[in-house]
């Protein structure tokens, strides 16, 4: 049985040096330092925590070194073997026929030192938190496992000449494309996303203490007039403040996170790539897509843009070193109408239907909220209002909180109402 790559324990030992750091510095710190600490007493510990630092990465390189041990795999003319574990020790076997997904995934410190993640799934609902088989080796060692196991699980022979077909698996040849154009669109669609639900959240607060000024008199807001300019201005430079954020995040995520975006198709596979610092590489066959979503949010319906995602047999969320939280993206943008033509073009049997009557579960959808909210509105304006009557506050503050909770109440029903008609 062959071992994983040695760079394994190399990238492991870097990161848990910084995550000795963390240990030592935020959770033992305080055993040897008191809040009142002076910079003599830090220098004094300083021995301490340098010892306590040292024994827990000691700790880590005794566990990296003994799941280098034992841990491997093996390719035999039916299955793939996979050992790994150190307390808890796995031993998986899969036969190649029972293949669902194969995914590659490679972090900046994969890179830097040549080795990538290449997992292996049946898609059993006895394994569904974790794919069967993880493999850690050379990341062109992996490139050729995975070719060799997708040829393996159609039941052909693997070789490693090029053929014509295989040019198409090019990123030349992806069959959609995230460009700069794309990307910076999908974020002002963010932005446009989290300005507008800012908004809402400002005219929420907006009517809850307008109410309070106009049943209490609150001279403290001032007029009328100022109280709604002031009202703006901070709704505005909330809106502004949150997205610069959304701005920075979006722009890291879609040009980070999506760089180099393709899909490629090579006989019944299909492959999706993408990620710079971490880069993922999810192959899935054809036939093993159980359904096609097409998602919009408020802005996107609006604009006329959606996203389409996957539900795939063997797609796992891996707690462990698979942690592939995208594995459900096809395509993260794109415009509405162009649905049509890019399933086409990659899933050309997953055509969807254009609905032709309205929904007739909009009412009970509605009604089923509104009696739902009303009930909890009013269990805790009760006991609100009970401690308020017990204690003698005024009327006016009780009804000052009940016409509050009404008015946000109403808002956000006419928003769910506005969303279930459009949905």
């Amino acid at each position: 049985m062959k071992r994983f790559d040695k760079g394994y324990i190399y990238s492991g030992l870097l990161s848990d040096l910084f995550s000795s750091f963390v240990v030592v510095f935020v959770f033992l710190k305080d055993w040897f330092l008191d809040e009142e600490a002076s910079i003599e007493d830090v220098i004094a510990a300083f021995p301490y925590l340098a010892i306590a630092m040292i024994v827990i990465y000691l700790c880590f390189i005794v566990y990296r070194i003994l799941y280098y041990k034992n841990s491997g795999y093996e390719l035999t003319e039916t299955e793939i073997k996979c050992n790994r574990g150190v307390l808890f020790r796995k031993r998986s076997v899969l036969d190649y026929k029972k293949i669902h997904a194969i995914n590659k995934k490679q972090s900046l410190l994969h890179r830097i030192f040549g080795i990538a993640v290449l997992t292996v799934d049946s898609g059993s609902t006895n394994t569904s938190h974790q794919a069967e088989i993880t493999i850690i080796e050379n990341a062109k060692t992996v490139d050729a496992l995975l070719n060799e196991l997708n040829a393996r699980k159609e039941g052909g022979t693997f070789t490693s000449e090029k053929t014509e077909e295989e040019v198409l698996l090019s990123d030349r040849d992806s069959l959609y494309r995230f460009t700069s154009k794309k990307k910076m669109l999908y974020t002002l669609i963010n932005i446009a996303s989290t300005a507008f639900f800012t908004a809402l959240i400002g005219v929420l607060a907006i009517i809850v203490i307008g109410v309070c000024k106009l049943m209490l008199g609150l001279d403290a807001l001032g007029t009328w007039g100022q109280y709604f300019l002031y009202s703006v201005l901070i709704t505005v430079g909330a809106m502004l403040l949150f997205s610069v954020f959304s701005l920075i995040g979006c722009i890291i995520h879609s040009f980070v996170g999506y760089h180099d975006f393709s899909i490629t198709k090579h006989g019944n596979e299909i492959r999706i790539s993408f990620g710079l610092l971490e880069r993922h590489t999810n192959t899935f066959s054809y036939d093993r897509i159980k359904a096609v979503k097409i998602s919009q949010d408020l802005v996107q319906r609006m604009l006329g843009f959606a996203a389409i995602k996957l539900e795939v047999i063997g797609y796992t969320n891996d707690s462990g070193n698979d942690n592939n939280a995208e594995l459900g993206v096809l395509v993260p943008f794109c415009k509405f109408d162009e649905v049509g033509e890019i399933l086409g073009k990659v899933l050309p049997d997953y055509v969807p239907d254009q609905k032709q009557t309205k929904a007739v579960s909009y009412f009970p959808f509605v009604s089923w909220f509104f009696l739902i909210l009303a009930i909890t509105a009013g269990v805790m304006l009760l006991q609100a209002v009970i401690p308020m009557l017990i204690f003698g506050v005024s009327p006016s503050l009780i009804a000052a909180v009940a016409f509050s909770a009404a008015g946000v109440v109403a808002v956000i029903g006419l928003i769910k109402a506005l969303h279930a008609f459009f949905s």
